[in-house]
């Protein structure tokens, strides 16, 4: 894990937070954005870290609530309200503050909720659909989603968008095995989907290369969103002093 070091003249790197909607380490996600990483100091915390299953259990959907999901330290999957998180999320981004981190990148997908905080708050959402909506240009987007209630809430974000029909479909990125995601993969782009894109931080590089296998062109959103959090980062830090 690496700490960021912020300010003073011994600062040479930006310090980023990196939250999960779930618990931290998130070891099936770093090896895949390891080399995005290499150029700041970076920190973990996760939204359910300091929870037990009784708390963890009391934050599932309500009936109307936005569903989240995500990965506790286990490897098992977990089912979040995006309402019923925030205060958790509000803790976890805290910790990365008293880390003395200069941003914080909230790794989920999905529409998530929070309190203010002291540093800039980065939403994986934000970055990973604009950088997609870029790479997808004029063709047809294709998204992979973890569960059948998302289906309509990521084809109405990504119709309003892109302002054209969109291709969904549901796997889950972590509970499916490859053969399966290849498997959806290969009906979205039966479907005319030129680029696929796996919306959910938990799909993994290993399923994308799965479904570049299979010739279909594909890209996902935890590859999108760190990258773009780090230019981000790098660029506010290399930025001239402004002058008074």
């Amino acid at each position: 894990m690496h700490l960021p070091v912020v300010g003073g003249a011994n600062h040479v790197r930006p310090g980023l937070g990196l939250v999960t909607i779930g618990q931290a380490p998130r070891t099936d996600l770093i090896p895949d954005v390891e080399a995005a990483l290499s150029g700041v100091d970076w920190v973990e915390h996760g939204a359910l870290d300091l929870l037990d299953a009784d708390g963890i259990a009391r934050l599932a959907p309500h009936a109307g609530e936005h569903t989240l999901v995500s990965r506790l330290r286990d490897g098992s999957r977990v089912r979040l309200g995006a309402t019923s998180i925030a205060p958790a999320l509000d803790g976890a981004i805290r910790r990365c503050v008293a880390d003395r981190c200069g941003a914080v990148l909230v790794l989920c997908t999905g529409r998530v909720e929070h309190g203010p905080a002291s540093v800039p708050v980065l939403h994986a959402e934000d970055l990973a659909h604009d950088l997609m909506a870029r790479l997808v240009g004029d063709g047809r987007l294709g998204v992979l989603c973890p569960v059948p209630e998302q289906l309509t809430d990521i084809q109405e974000r990504w119709e309003g968008r892109l302002g054209r029909c969109v291709i969904a479909a549901a796997v889950d990125p972590y509970t499916a095995g490859l053969d399966e995601v290849a498997a959806t993969g290969r009906r979205v782009s039966a479907g005319g989907a030129d680029v696929v894109f796996l919306d959910c931080i938990g799909y993994t590089g290993e399923q994308r290369d799965v479904l570049a296998a299979e010739g279909i062109r594909a890209e996902t959103a935890r590859h999108l969103a760190v990258t773009g959090a780090v230019d981000l980062l790098s660029s506010a830090s290399c930025a001239p002093p402004r002058r008074a």
